[in-house]
This record gives structure tokens, C-alpha cells and sequence, in this order.
């Protein structure tokens, strides 16, 4: 990770600690690292390439090149899941240049709809299931570096640290790229009534709702 994506944030002594003793050749260490960072990842990875497994498969391989990098990680002030992160998004770029990828865009499987169902109002539901629909579609028109921050950001977690890490950008190019992505975010939210009231609020309930959003 490049010097510029550095913050003073605090880091979690535990990790420190496990990518420490991972580093000196623990495995069980680095199984825990694994089981720490592995659903962000996958994640992360699903909502690009939007097949299990052909996900499941890259992160496996993100996995392995983390656990075969680990000796050159260095602290620079960001957690260590933007670190993998950034080889995860790697990995995604090279699995869209390859041949197998092009073979795969034909058998993709349907995307799994994580909107929770229960005992609610049906016609909340409803409503709440075209509000995350629509939200949906206006986020896939965006730029891919505006959809990718935002994604990184607010459904993701990450901070703008390590956001910047993982596109390798400096904090203060992030931070101008998230304020241009949630401009045009809500431009495509203008015609939505629901939607466009909830982004005259200030995007917060936008950010909220993104959660929701079927990977």
C-alpha cells in the first residue's frame, strides 16, 4: 500500500497481533485473519463478479496470494482487510480480462436476494424490496469508480483510509471522489419520488438503504 493511503487511526492490538505471529509462520494465526476478514471479502468479490462460485473461487485465490505476500505487509495506519482487500479488487480485474470469464458470462447463476422476509407488513415489504430494487439499478448506472467507492464506503465499511488503499488513491482524492459518486448517486435517484426524498435528506437514509441492496 502506497505511503499516501497512511491515517493515525488506531489499529485492533489483536490483529496486530495475529498478523505478527501469522508473519512468523502461524498457521492457526493466519486461520484466524481468515475467518476475520473472509466474509467482507467475499462480499466484496460477489457483487463484482455477481456468480458464487466463481467468487468463492477468487477468494480462495485472494486468500492464498494474502498468505503468500504476508512477509512484505508493512503498517502503514490502515487495517489489514484493505490490505487484502486491494488484492482482492486485483484479483476481480484480472478475472474480467480472462477467457473464462467470457465463457461464465452465460451460465451466471441468479443473485441471491439477502431483503428479509418475515412476519411484516406486506405491503412495507413490498415497498421496501422496489425501494432496494430501484436503489439497486441506480447505483449499477453509475461510473465503476463511483459505484466502487461507494460500495467500499458504505456497504463494505471501510473508511476513507482504507478505501484510499484499496484503490490507490492519496485520502484527499478518495474523499473528492465519494463527494462526486453520492452527487451522481443522487442525480440518478431523481426521478424515483421515494427515492429522491430520501436523498433531499442529506443521502443518509440513501447510505442506509444501500445495505440492502441484493448483491
Amino acid at each position: 500500500m502506497s505511503a499516501a493511503a497512511g491515517t493515525d487511526e488506531a489499529l485492533d492490538p489483536q490483529v496486530v497481533d495475529l498478523v505478527a505471529r501469522a508473519q512468523d509462520g502461524d498457521a492457526a494465526a493466519f486461520a484466524d485473519l481468515y475467518d476475520r476478514y473472509v466474509d467482507q471479502t467475499f462480499a466484496y468479490v460477489y457483487r463484482r463478479v455477481g456468480h458464487r462460485q466463481v467468487a468463492e473461487d477468487l477468494v480462495g485465490d485472494v486468500f492464498l496470494r494474502a498468505y503468500r505476500r504476508l512477509s512484505t505487509f508493512e503498517w502503514q495506519g490502515v487495517d489489514l482487510g484493505a490490505w487484502i482487500m486491494t488484492i482482492a479488487r486485483n484479483r476481480v480485474h484480472d478475472h474480467f480480462k480472462s477467457a473464462r470469464f467470457r465463457l461464465e458470462r452465460t451460465t451466471d447463476e441468479v443473485r441471491d436476494d439477502p431483503t428479509p422476509t418475515g412476519p411484516d407488513d406486506p405491503e412495507r415489504v413490498a415497498v421496501g424490496k422496489e425501494l432496494t430494487r430501484a436503489l439497486g439499478q441506480a447505483l449499477a448506472r453509475l461510473k465503476g469508480d463511483h459505484r466502487e467507492v461507494i460500495e467500499l464506503r458504505f456497504v463494505h465499511d471501510l473508511s476513507v483510509a482504507e478505501t484510499a488503499a484499496v484503490l490507490e488513491r492519496s485520502i484527499g482524492a478518495t474523499k473528492a471522489l465519494q463527494y462526486r459518486a453520492l452527487r451522481a448517486l443522487a442525480s440518478e435517484v431523481a426521478d424515483h419520488p421515494e427515492l429522491a426524498k430520501l436523498a433531499a435528506t442529506g443521502l443518509g437514509g440513501l447510505l442506509t438503504l444501500l445495505r440492502l441492496v441484493p448483491l
